[in-house]
């Protein structure tokens, strides 16, 4: 278990701050909705009542448990370990497991969408457009160029790439400094792979 002494500490002030279960449990369900990417199910204003620091520093370290418990693949009995050793109360910790448990998988493909597979821009399509006359406008500022990148990323829910377009459209001056900044990108690249 690749828990930090911090996090452990940080867990420490939830089991011994004062909150009711009620709130614990609406304050665990938001987190581990927010964490699954999903949509929170308590409004967070509800369940301040007098305490809003308190339940904001725990709902953070909460969400910092649940992402770590995660990101080193726990199960349910290691996350039960490591609460049960810093003296959680045996309610709460059996809530958390379970929440854990039902949302691992979710949270983890959330974690991996972060930075493990960033896109990749794979293809390109492009076309000139003119504007020969408009009833806006007195002279043409000359071509404009519609461009397309087709960038794929990997979807670990399918477990499988998926295509994207980002479309955007441009003048000559404006494909110009994109043509330069990607060069200039590629140069820095290179100088950084030769030393």
């Amino acid at each position: 278990m690749n828990i930090s002494e911090e996090l452990k500490t940080r867990l420490k002030f939830i089991s011994n701050c004062n909150i009711t279960e009620d709130v614990y449990k609406k304050l665990l369900e938001n987190t581990f909705a927010t964490l699954a990417g999903k949509s929170e199910t308590h409004s967070m204003s509800t369940l301040y009542n007098s305490k809003p620091d308190l339940l904001k520093q725990a709902h953070a370290i909460l969400l910092q448990a649940g992402a770590e418990f995660a990101r080193n693949n726990m199960n349910g009995d290691e996350v039960k370990a490591v609460l049960t050793e810093i003296n959680f109360n045996q309610n709460r910790t059996k809530l958390f497991v379970d929440l854990y448990e039902t949302n691992k998988d979710d949270v983890q493909v959330q974690l991996g969408n972060i930075g493990m597979h960033p896109p990749h821009i794979v293809d390109a399509d492009w076309k000139i457009d003119y504007i020969v006359k408009a009833s806006n406008l007195d002279q043409s500022e000359g071509p404009i160029f519609r461009i397309s990148l087709v960038s794929s990323k990997y979807d670990e829910c399918d477990n499988e790439r998926k295509l994207e377009r980002i479309n955007f459209s441009c003048n000559s001056q404006e494909l110009q400094d994109l043509v330069y900044k990607l060069k200039d990108a590629v140069r820095h690249c290179q100088r950084l792979t030769t030393e």
